[in-house]
């Protein structure tokens, strides 16, 4: 188990997310392509290895299973936006705080 200690969370979550068709016609070849495209995002992608416990020990570059819990350091909260990997995680905060919200991370091992 390590703790990290007031880190801070930038990264906001999509606000919206688009998708959309295209139709196109290039010397009589037609295609019609799709895709997904978020607005407002820049989810914060964070490694493992960039991370220091409070006892100044840096985090291993990979982690078996890990899972991360946050705790909150300001009344804006933050959260995970997918699953963890093992060798790191990504990170938001809510969209409604004025800026980068501080937080604690409890990254635990669950093991093999």
């Amino acid at each position: 188990m390590w703790v990290v200690r007031n880190i801070l969370v930038w990264g906001t979550a999509d606000e919206a997310r688009f998708y959309y068709m295209g139709v196109e016609n290039v010397d009589s070849v037609n295609r019609i392509m799709f895709g997904v495209s978020g607005a407002g995002s820049s989810i914060q992608d964070i490694q493992f290895s960039n991370l220091v416990d409070f006892r100044g020990n840096h985090l291993p570059a990979a982690i078996k299973s890990p899972k991360v819990i946050i705790r909150f350091r300001s009344p804006y909260p933050a959260y995970l936006s997918g699953e963890e990997s093992d060798n790191g995680f990504c990170i938001a905060r809510d969209n409604n705080a004025p800026g980068p919200v501080a937080v604690d991370l409890f990254i635990f091992e669950m093991g093999i």
